[in-house]
């Protein structure tokens, strides 16, 4: 009877200790997937901590080149703007240029047509230092291959080297026909283009001269060497400075 009763104690204990270690399997298999899920929970913060670094530094540096584009279409804005304003002035200035050339091609043959008669009034000297620009005015104003720039260009030149000479005293050595009709070497003064006196070295042939309608007359003035002359050396510096009598003639 107590085999029996000890057989069945320890059925029943058998019994008791299979539920207990079931649960102590689940348990451990439960603390794994615990443990396993925390390290994917930790990994998974890792990695989005670094992917959010990456992203601000990448927001920060793309808020730095929108600004720079920002800029710079600002700048080419301003530019353009700024071309704007130089096109539309450029265009009135070709308006008007074209305006006053208008204005210039139909007066240019008056004006060439002047010069050449002024031309007649001036001084050898003058007529020497122009020459190239005298063979450069059009015999023909209506069949040249000169531009209306380059044909303003030989008017304004001539008349700046007239201007200018009539503004200073020149002094040139010259051979002039005196009243017997031999030539002499004469020094000449020209004072701008209004006149000039002439002497020869000894002082025996002098006079003055002055524009006419076919170029320049030079009439001998009996008795005026000596004066003349010394009005020439006081130019040349051979005479200090003095106060010179010498004849004027006006016409």
């Amino acid at each position: 009877m107590k085999k029996i009763f000890l057989v069945g104690l320890g059925f029943a204990a058998s019994c008791v200790s299979l539920p207990a270690q079931d649960s102590i399997v689940d348990t451990r298999n439960t603390l794994g997937l615990w443990v396993q899920t925390e390290q994917i929970i930790s990994k998974t913060k890792s990695d989005w901590d670094l992917e959010k670094a990456i992203i601000q530094d990448s927001e920060t540096l793309l808020a730095s080149e929108l600004e720079r584009l920002n800029l710079a279409l600002e700048a080419l804005d301003a530019t353009a703007s700024a071309a704007d304003q130089e096109r539309t002035g450029l265009a009135a200035e070709r308006e008007t240029l074209s305006a006053a050339s208008g204005v210039v091609a139909a007066h240019i043959r008056e004006l060439e047509a002047q010069v050449q008669g002024v031309i007649n009034t001036f001084p050898q000297p003058l007529v020497d230092r122009i020459k190239p620009l005298i063979r450069r005015l059009p015999e023909d104003p209506a069949n040249t291959k000169l531009t209306l720039g380059e044909r303003v260009q030989n008017v304004v030149g001539i008349l700046s080297q007239a201007d200018k000479f009539n503004g200073t005293i020149t002094q040139v050595s010259e051979s002039r026909e005196v009243g017997d009709g031999r030539t002499v070497e004469v020094r000449t003064l020209y004072w701008g283009l209004a006149g000039a006196f002439y002497v020869d070295s000894a002082g025996e042939y002098a006079g003055v001269g002055f524009p006419a309608e076919n170029g320049w007359e030079w009439p001998q003035i009996d008795g005026a060497g000596l004066e003349i002359k010394r009005l020439l050396d006081v130019y040349e510096g051979s005479e200090d400075i003095q106060f010179v009598d010498v004849p004027a003639r006006i016409k």
